[in-house]
């Protein structure tokens, strides 16, 4: 035994003098909504940093949860600004939210959530056409800065890249059935969002556009799926939602910059097929 002494020692040394693994990236910092008819339940502050909006929907309506807010604004100011109809102001910062979905479904989007004051939102219109907004759904939120030395969260893993841009989007791969992360980039040089609805059996975008056009009339042709509300221009985000076979639209509500128009009446609306 005695000759494997030496042997051992080196080995002893040489671990010992081996650069240590760094520690691996922490995780997103999952923060919970719970859209009800018409309030939001959520923590009143979050840090800053990379966060994952898991927003379930227990109502019986259809809900969102935008998360909008401006550098140095006061809560009077942002509820000032977004309660009421109207031009988006230029200073709004949208860092991301979760898409609208039907009740009894959840979202889940990561998105970088700097520090300030934001309010989480649903503009979603019941059948009398009120906004929910209107309804006082809405909720404020305090995102305070990161404690000092805190290392950054580390980047979903996406399969699929949505490029969002005047006026359109461009896939990298085409959806497939499901569960995707979606890398969500705003190329554009005004703000877009993501929004994915399930056509029913049958229906085309062309019927959408008619149903539209007709005032919202009757049975919708389509469901919400989930999505992404933003990010800003030349911001990433990141949605994670599980698709079945089907046809869908992606759609962008936003109004535009110039017009006030939503941008699907620009053309930003298109029909996938998911198999």
């Amino acid at each position: 035994m005695t000759q494997w002494r030496p042997l051992l020692s080196l080995l002893a040394i040489v671990a010992a003098c081996s650069p240590a693994k760094p520690p691996a990236a922490p995780a997103a910092n999952v923060v919970t909504i719970t859209a009800t008819d018409y309030a939001f339940g959520a923590p009143d502050t979050i840090p800053a940093g990379l966060t994952t909006f898991r927003m379930i929907n227990p109502g019986r309506e259809p809900h969102q949860a935008v998360v909008a807010g401006g550098a140095g604004k006061t809560f009077a100011e942002l509820e000032a600004a977004m309660l009421k109809e109207g031009p988006l102001p230029d200073w709004l910062t949208v860092p991301g939210g979760a898409g609208v979905v039907s009740s009894g479904d959840s979202s889940v989007v990561t998105v970088t959530m700097a520090p300030g004051n934001y309010l989480i939102l649903c503009f979603i219109p019941s059948l009398d056409g009120k906004p929910h907004v209107q309804k006082g759904m809405y909720r404020r939120l305090v995102v305070t800065p990161a404690p000092a030395g805190a290392a950054l969260a580390a980047e979903p893993k996406s399969d699929v890249t949505a490029t969002l841009s005047d006026y359109a989007f461009a896939l990298s791969t085409p959806l497939t059935a499901g569960t995707h992360t979606i890398r969500v980039e705003n190329s554009g040089p005004q703000l877009h969002e993501l929004t994915i609805e399930r056509l029913a059996p049958g229906k085309t975008l062309a019927d959408w556009q008619k149903w539209m056009e007709g005032g919202m009339r009757g049975t919708p042709p389509a469901e919400p799926a989930g999505g992404f509300t933003g990010p800003d221009k030349g911001k990433v985000g990141w949605l994670t939602i599980t698709l079945k076979p089907g046809n869908y639209l992606l759609n962008c509500y936003v109004p535009d910059a110039k017009d006030g128009k939503p941008h699907f009446v620009h053309g930003m609306v298109q029909q996938v097929a998911v198999k």
